[in-house]
């Protein structure tokens, strides 16, 4: 074959090769862009998660602060009980709007009803607040009442149901980040792995291209050219 049809073959190949290896740069480089993008919005579930599972413990610890401050009041008649049960129920309502925010959707109807619940115990606060120490018969009766306790196990019993649900999502969270993570990983080495094929291709043709040339030069002359002896 001649350097000439042998360029042109190369030639061929080599743009050949150059439009897949540039096709396949750019699917990958667009399934990376989206990649990335689920990749973020995981990452960002799992901090919401994170924080959501942050601000239920923050609930429940105001819950039994409310609770507690309640029945010093009532015990005690101490001024200071009833400014931290008053301080907590806002701090109630703020961290409950705080955690429809930051958890799932999925989880607003529990939330709704974990409202509710701390409203129905709230009035409870309030008997204990009326009644005070100076009717110890009636603050024990209120303190033993079976109804009232069970509104106050029905508060924590509904925090550890969205507890459990938040558990869970944040453990589907990082099973799916963790995946994108992976996907992510191998796009870029195809990407890079596609790039430094590309280089070697390109590097190939041009030393065979060469050595072609070479040999071409280095042909021996034709009997033709030899003169004959005389």
């Amino acid at each position: 074959m001649s350097s000439s049809a042998l360029k042109a073959q190369l030639s061929e190949m080599g743009k050949a090769v150059l439009v897949a290896g540039l096709a396949l740069l750019v699917a990958t480089a667009v399934l990376l862009v989206s990649a990335e993008r689920d990749l973020r919005h995981s990452n960002e579930a799992v901090q919401r998660t994170n924080a959501a599972l942050l601000q239920l413990a923050e609930i429940e610890s105001l819950v039994i602060g409310v609770d507690y401050s309640a029945r010093g009041y009532a015990l005690t008649g101490e001024q200071l009980f009833l400014d931290h049960e008053h301080e907590k129920q806002r701090d109630l309502k703020v961290g409950i709007a705080e955690l429809g925010r930051l958890a799932d959707a999925k989880h607003a109807d529990g939330i709704a009803r974990l409202r509710r619940l701390i409203d129905r115990h709230a009035v409870v606060y309030a008997e204990f607040v009326k009644t005070g120490a100076r009717d110890t018969k009636s603050m024990a009766e209120l303190i033993t009442n079976p109804a009232h306790r069970q509104k106050r196990y029905a508060v924590l019993d509904e925090l550890h149901t969205l507890h459990s649900g938040l558990m869970d999502d944040l453990v589907s969270h990082q099973v799916r980040a963790e995946k994108q993570q992976r996907y992510t990983l191998i796009l870029t080495f195809v990407i890079v792995a596609t790039a430094f094929l590309g280089g070697i291709m390109e590097m190939l043709a041009k030393m065979v291209l060469r050595r072609r040339k070479g040999l071409g030069h280095r042909a021996p002359a034709s009997p033709s050219d030899v003169p004959a002896d005389v």
